[in-house]
């Protein structure tokens, strides 16, 4: 059992580094545009200013930061999403871990929103081998760095064990539903059974994807999920 465990804590080390030397050899076979560079240069707190807010959502426990219709905040998400950028993933981090924590300051008085988890969005083994990487992952664990006292950061629990076609293949909000119904579930439910949840998402557009998140989450138990995204 011993052997096993460090077999497979260095096949992850391995895969790591392999992933990180792919995206340095993207980076130098395909470099970043200008203004993807000119975002990493600025401060989270310039990147707020700049970007405009997204529409409020209906649901109160889905909070969305920015509004995905426009162009800088599209180029933020494609650059984490599809280069793995851990520099503009950072900079959201802290973003995203200030809302949060206000957020947990307000649900707690009002709601009991206690000992809360931090949930990545997950994503089907073939996207994964795709990409190298699982986008919300790399914003969870950012945000862990900055809340390690506020949060525990439960990765690899809230699974999408069948594939599913791209969300932007569909085109209603039905058929969206649809595609994602039953795609996901919770590996040990006694990780989230009575607990509060946050499900992290970069994009949100139709709330599919989190309708099945936070329904995995809720049959293996937990007691609240509350839903955050970069951009809606």
């Amino acid at each position: 059992r011993p052997c096993a465990s460090i077999i497979t804590c260095c096949t992850i080390r391995s895969m790591k580094f392999l992933v990180r030397f792919l995206v340095a050899c993207a980076d130098f076979l395909f470099p970043k545009s200008k203004k993807v560079l000119e975002l990493e240069q600025l401060s989270s707190g310039e990147i707020l200013k700049i970007l405009p807010p997204a529409e409020e959502v209906e649901d109160r426990n889905i909070l969305a930061l920015f509004d995905y219709r426009d162009p800088l905040v599209r180029e933020i998400i494609w650059s984490i999403k599809y280069r793995g950028d851990r520099i503009l993933a950072d900079k959201m981090s802290e973003i995203l871990s200030d809302v949060l924590a206000h957020e947990f300051a307000d649900r707690f008085l009002f709601e009991k929103f206690e000992r809360p988890l931090l949930v990545p969005m997950p994503i089907s083994g073939k996207r994964r081998f795709e990409r190298g990487w699982n986008q919300t992952e790399l914003l969870g664990e950012a945000i862990k760095k900055r809340m390690n006292e506020s949060l525990k950061y439960l990765p690899n629990q809230l699974i999408k064990f069948r594939h599913t076609e791209s969300q932007t293949q569909t085109s209603s909000k039905t058929e969206r539903q649809r595609n994602l119904k039953g795609s996901m579930r919770v590996l040990n439910p006694d990780t989230v059974k009575d607990r509060c949840v946050v499900l992290l998402d970069d994009v949100t557009t139709t709330g599919s994807s989190f309708a099945e998140g936070k329904r995995a989450l809720k049959e293996a138990g937990a007691k609240k999920v509350l839903c955050i995204a970069i951009a809606h």
